[in-house]
């Protein structure tokens, strides 16, 4: 009986540092950067927008990722992934001032002569989305329209609007 109370233990404890030392692996294989092998930086655009809270004009940047190995809509690639991000820092009253931004991307395959359109709401404390496009393979034109609006017990209050242009290998 005690024996096999041991080797149950044992057998536990060899699964806890195999299942830990196997995540342990896991996690330090997988870099993370602009181009991490998982997806290929391609170039920084400079999308600015009013802001709907009053005050200096919103420094959106978004970044364009091609050769997308696992995109994050969950579909097959090839895709280019558009990650915006705005740098400035919560305004007077963090977690009291949100922004509802809805961004329609729309694109156009040059080789194929393919168009589509990617539609994406988002609520944060600053305005941020990421959108992610499944061209086909080629150059690609794509088009950013961004609706920024304050949250104010509804959303899209005093809503801005701001558009910019980008192009893209998809592959």
């Amino acid at each position: 009986m005690r024996t096999t109370a041991r080797l149950t233990s044992l057998i536990a404890v060899a699964a806890v540092a195999t299942g830990t030392l196997a995540a342990a692996g896991t996690a330090g294989a997988l870099p993370v950067g602009p181009s991490d092998g998982l997806r290929h930086y391609v170039k920084t655009l400079r999308c600015p927008s009013a802001d709907p809270w009053g005050g200096p004009r919103l420094p959106i940047t978004v970044d364009v990722y091609n050769k997308v190995r696992f995109p994050s809509d969950g579909l097959r690639a090839p895709a280019i992934e558009l990650i915006a991000n705005d740098s400035r820092t919560p305004g007077l009253f963090p977690g009291l001032q949100d922004y509802t931004v809805r961004t329609t991307v729309t694109w156009h395959n040059q080789r194929t002569g393919r168009t589509g359109k990617v539609t994406v709401p988002s609520r944060s404390e600053r305005a941020e989305w990421q959108a992610v496009l499944h061209p086909g393979t080629g150059p690609v034109r794509f088009t950013v329209h961004q609706k920024i609006g304050a949250m104010v017990f509804v959303p899209m209050v005093n809503a801005q609007y701001s558009s910019c242009r980008g192009s893209a290998q998809s592959s």
